[in-house]
């Protein structure tokens, strides 16, 4: 039954490139700055025996070739006599030696079809990095006597054994783990001064009663009959008094809908009010309060996952009837896992934070009916602006939410901002790839970035398989080495990409639309070309470079325009020699704006007609009536 799922879900999905189909170790010379490059592999850019007494470094490699088995398990052994798990294959490299120095680690990996296949892997530094909830911790430090301890994450689609048990653990700081046991990430005491660090803990044993209900019972209420009681007060020894204890059900002799329905996952989100991910339940009890409203550090939740519900099926974007697509660009949105905040709104501005933005959102869903909705990055807040976010996966579901209750596809690229909080870009995609009517990609694990892909629209006339338009996305990546000031640029394996893929639809290819987070140079305008619209601030853009992003959209040639977000307070359109560079202008209400200088929040319209022949765009703002403004024909 699982192998069928796995295919249908390759079937139904296509999402075989998604998945990781090789891994290798390599090793570098650091004194004559030799590191081998493998073409189509993705170095992960942490040295795997730095600060250890072995020379040189280290690095973990993968690939994803969409023609080949994927990876369908990870797992880290050690000694050298050990005898090798059926179907599993050991990397020939060894990863380093135990802290004692007599035992080599070594990684092994397996393409048993019988499992789920592998979308992702992380390398992550510290005694207790923070995980995405989709990921599984290999118990076992990569570099034992280095610098820092490293540990390997990885997440795989589909559907999971059933837990078997569940647990908790107190403990005085995050480092707390129980070996044979999965952990559920984020401690359920976050923000508490004074009390003991809580972690839940599951375990997954085949042979062993599933679970098939959770329950959290608070102080004196009634607990439920048959039900294991987790003897961990989740609220131990802080200062509310409360009790929290969870109660779980298995089954003996399970039922075929108590096993279909038996739960397969377990997860922790901080923020109030929260967005309940598809496929999962929400247990309505604040962990970290005594459920009365008065909680002293994170509002903590905890979610179920029942059985395995597959994505509803994305059907192919095409042009209706008439002939348009209509694409709306959502830029800015600067969410947070919490209330959000208000910032450069007018005194007589109602707001309240990210519902405001939510709002307005469903306005323009409601008044436009877009057949796609692209977010162009900085969806999610980070430092500064609208506080810091202590959760970034709950905030992905709480921007996303209007546009999934509609059914509406949706694409997204990152920004600068997305990714400075506790989850990294792959991260976030893995998080992204997983939730209904994304049709986000990863892309190529050989380009550099995360979200470099493109979509086709159909053609509505004739033969609808026909390819009618394209829509390019890039990633315009973050911040130069760490700094807060300078930005990343593209790079040119990404421009080649395009090239590429451009070239591959053909002679005859569509026109196509691009869209990326960052501004490129070229949007400074330096011989001042007509332009629609205003700008209100300097162009936040990389330096200038010897990577020219015009001359490979003309190479492309299929690119009519670009359209671009970072800047909130700049929303025109400028003809680059026949090219047009636009602006989204920011949304979000919780980011800085010009709203408290009479200049409204706003969004922009791309409209496709002729089957892709015509472009025309124009914005809505954030005012009484979502007021259109500056229709433009582009092509």
């Amino acid at each position: 039954m699982l192998l069928y799922l796995v295919i249908l879900w390759t079937l139904l999905w296509g999402f075989a490139s998604a998945f990781i189909s090789d891994l290798r170790l390599t090793e570098c010379d650091t004194t004559q700055y030799a590191c081998p490059h493998f073409p189509q592999y993705r170095r992960i850019p942490i040295d795997l025996i730095e600060g250890s007494p072995r020379k040189g470094a280290l690095y973990l490699e993968l690939k994803d070739d969409p023609a080949a088995d994927p990876i369908t398990g990870i797992q880290i052994v050690k000694g050298d006599a050990f005898a090798l798990p059926r179907s599993w294959h050991r990397l020939d490299t060894p990863l380093g030696r135990t802290d004692d120095d007599k035992q080599t680690l070594w990684l092994l990996y397996t393409k048993d079809k019988a499992k789920n296949p592998v979308s992702s892997v992380l390398v992550k530094s510290g005694s207790h990095p923070v995980v995405a909830a989709e990921y599984l911790r290999l118990p076992v430090n990569l570099n034992p006597g280095g610098s820092e301890p490293l540990y390997l994450f990885y997440a795989q689609d589909g559907p999971l054994d059933p837990i078997t048990a569940i647990t908790a653990k107190e403990c005085f700081t995050h480092d707390c783990y129980l070996e044979g046991w999965e952990r559920v990430e984020k401690d359920l005491n976050a923000g508490i001064l004074i009390g003991m660090r809580v972690f839940l803990f599951y375990q997954r044993v085949r042979g062993e009663p599933p679970v098939t209900d959770v329950a959290v019972i608070v102080n004196d209420q009634t607990p439920p009959e048959g039900y294991h009681k987790v003897q961990v007060d989740l609220n131990a020894v802080t200062i509310r008094g409360a009790s929290i204890h969870l109660w779980y059900k298995t089954s003996m002799e399970p039922t075929a809908e108590e096993r279909e329905n038996a739960v397969q996952s377990l997860a922790i989100e901080y923020g109030d009010p929260s967005v309940t991910p598809f496929g999962w339940e929400k247990i309505p009890v604040d962990l970290n309060s005594d459920n009365e409203d008065d909680s002293l550090g994170e509002p903590t939740f905890l979610f179920i996952r029942r059985g395995y519900t597959a994505l509803p099926k994305v059907p192919p974007l095409t042009f209706d009837n008439n002939g348009t697509f209509k694409i709306l660009q959502l830029a800015d949105l600067h969410f947070t896992n919490e209330n959000g905040h208000c910032r450069d709104v007018a005194a007589d501005f109602p707001c309240e934070g990210d519902v405001t933005t939510i709002h307005q959102i469903e306005r323009l869903l409601d008044l436009e009916r877009p057949d796609l909705v692209v977010f162009t990055g900085d969806n999610v807040d980070s430092d500064g602006g609208n506080g810091d976010v202590s959760d970034a996966r709950a905030a992905i579901f709480k921007f996303a939410d209007p546009i999934i209750q509609r059914k509406i596809p949706w694409a997204t690229v990152f920004g600068n901002h997305d990714d400075r909080n506790d989850l990294t870009r792959e991260e976030l995609y893995q998080v992204i790839h997983t939730m209904p009517y994304s049709l986000m990609e990863r892309g190529p694990m050989s380009i550099s970035g995360v979200g470099n892909y493109a979509l086709r629209v159909n053609s509505s006339f004739d033969d609808e398989s026909r390819h009618a338009f394209s829509i390019y996305f890039l990633d315009s990546h973050g911040y130069v080495n760490g700094s807060t000031t300078e930005y990343d640029w593209l790079k040119q394996d990404q421009l080649d990409w395009l090239i590429e893929t451009s070239r591959g639809f053909g002679p005859h290819k569509p026109n196509a639309l691009l869209f990326l987070h960052i501004p490129f140079w070229e949007y400074h305008g330096e011989r001042d070309p007509p332009r629609l619209g205003d700008q209100r601030e300097e162009v936040s853009s990389p330096q200038k470079n010897d990577i020219r992003v015009m001359s490979a959209l003309r190479k492309a040639g299929d690119i009519r325009a670009t359209g671009c977000g970072h800047n909130h307070n700049n929303d025109y359109c400028m003809d680059q020699d026949g090219i047009f560079l636009c602006y989204g202008g920011g949304l979000g209400v919780g980011a800085y704006g010009a709203g408290h200088m009479g200049w409204a929040r706003r969004a922009r319209i791309w409209e496709i007609n002729q089957d892709g022949e015509s472009i025309v765009t124009w914005k809505r703002l954030h005012d009484d009536t979502c007021t259109m403004i500056e229709y433009q024909t582009l092509l």
